[in-house]
């Protein structure tokens, strides 16, 4: 598979949903509005507007369908998919790019997280990228922003990114603990944050 870029467009980013442009909501949820109004898109669809956010200089053909599909990589099949796509929004081709302004929330967690604003980051990052998905270039991508996320919180020295990802992932037992060593002694807090602690390693004993 032809290695595809992580590029972020923060320039061209909208402040907010609802914004002139297209606006994709793809942490935890399958949303996008273009010009204000909501999108009815299929996840095939949602796939491929990740992979061309991700790479704003545009990919090949070839590109796309080894980022859709992997090994198996279906040529003809992902130019039908991208025909589907640009009756609802307009794409280039040659290579494939996205015509409309753009907006994301996982750009913008990526773009928070390299202005070294951790807890915003955390904040907008309500859960992972189009969880479901399957899509080599999107499972890469997704992986990629998580853990991005979670050493952005392990590191920054701040209790409040630890406390979102925590309520965020209640099994994360690396977040959970740090979260206790970084609580003060005599914090009320440190039982909840030890409950919680129990209760995921009961659930990885179990898994």
């Amino acid at each position: 598979m032809t290695a595809l870029t992580f590029q972020s467009v923060t320039p061209h980013v909208p402040a907010a949903p609802g914004a002139p442009g297209l606006y994709l909501t793809f942490l935890g949820a399958e949303q996008a509005t273009l010009d204000g109004q909501t999108l009815k898109l299929r996840r095939r669809f949602c796939e491929i507007l990740v992979i061309l956010a991700t790479n704003p200089n545009g990919v090949t053909g070839g590109q796309l369908s080894a980022a859709l599909y992997g090994e198996w990589s279906d040529t003809q099949n992902q130019a039908v998919e991208v025909h589907r796509l640009s009756k609802l929004v307009e794409l280039s081709s040659k290579p494939y790019r996205l015509v409309p302004v753009l907006g994301a929330d996982f750009l913008a967690v990526q773009d928070l997280l390299m202005e070294g604003r951790i807890r915003e980051a955390t904040q907008l990052y309500r859960g992972e990228l189009l969880p479901l998905s399957d899509a080599p270039a999107v499972t890469e991508y997704r992986e990629y922003l998580h853990e991005s996320v979670r050493q952005a919180a392990l590191l920054c020295g701040e209790l409040d990114p630890l406390w979102t990802l925590v309520a965020r992932f209640p099994d994360d037992l690396e977040l959970i603990e740090a979260l206790d060593e970084r609580l003060p002694g005599g914090d009320v807090r440190r039982g909840m944050v030890q409950a919680r602690m129990r209760l995921a390693q009961r659930r990885l004993c179990a898994s």
